[in-house]
């Protein structure tokens, strides 16, 4: 009974033992995916440099983290500031450093900094920025722009779309004049005369000048002939006298529009 009592007591203690590093290893499992939690779902807040608006050379403030982040205040070295002084007219930098900021998820702000024209001046001197936010996250940053300064030559996706568009515009308005003197090399060289025996025609000829867009039916209550009439004067104007053209309406040819050439 001894031996046996012996037995149970060390069996007990190792039990024990095993149960209490178990119990530890969950509590740092725990602990663990606490804290993995607590990284994912925290504010990160960055600053980099970019250029935009064909040019622009800024500062990025940006939340990329996925929660607000509050009580954001940035700090940037005293050396890169006076070299910003003595460069550029950005009093304004020293103003938006002594802000606090509140910056929602992936929202940005922007510090300009001056042109390309200024970026050798601007960059001679590297920024050191320290930011802190929620009280607790601080952040430390060193950017040397002069690293940039061969990356320089690309715009931006806006600028890509204006100078796309801009290409389309002059396309279309290339197409629109190529249309035009197409046009007009197939119009007549000579005038309508108003002459006694053509004098319908001439005023139907006036009408379409006058009211673009009427109708056959239309055009002859304006001239006072029968609309057949006023169909036929109209179909010499356009196929001989190529004065006039036509925009069908299916197969009613008294609600066909007519317009000058």
């Amino acid at each position: 009974m001894v031996i046996i009592t012996a037995v149970y007591v060390v069996a007990t203690i190792l039990i024990c033992i095993f149960n209490g590093k178990s119990a530890a290893a969950a509590k740092g499992q725990i602990e663990e995916m606490i804290r993995q939690y607590n990284e994912s779902h925290r504010p990160v807040v960055i600053v980099s440099f970019d250029t935009i608006r064909n040019g622009l050379l800024c500062l990025i403030l940006e939340n990329i983290g996925p929660v607000v982040a509050k009580d954001v205040k940035i700090k940037i070295n005293d050396e890169f500031l006076d070299n910003l002084d003595k460069k550029s007219d950005l009093h304004h930098l020293r103003g938006a450093i002594e802000a606090t900021l509140l910056l929602t998820s992936h929202q940005k702000e922007y510090i300009p900094l001056g042109g390309p024209t200024v970026f050798n001046e601007i960059a001679s001197v590297p920024a050191k920025i320290d930011i802190s936010y929620n009280d607790k996250y601080e952040e430390h940053l060193e950017i040397d722009l002069m690293q940039s300064q061969h990356m320089l030559l690309y715009n931006s996706e806006l600028g890509d779309i204006s100078e796309h568009i801009k290409y389309i515009e002059n396309e279309a308005k290339s197409f629109h004049n190529k249309l035009v003197e197409a046009i007009s090399k197939r119009g007549p060289v000579s005038v309508l005369l108003h002459t006694a025996d053509e004098s319908k025609k001439f005023e139907t000829y006036k009408a379409v000048c006058l009211n673009p867009g009427s109708t056959t039916e239309r055009l002859g209550e304006i001239v006072e002939l029968p609309k057949e009439d006023a169909l036929n004067i109209l179909i010499e104007l356009d196929r001989v006298d190529r004065f006039v053209q036509v925009v069908p309406c299916g197969d009613d040819v008294f609600h066909a529009r007519w317009y000058r050439r």
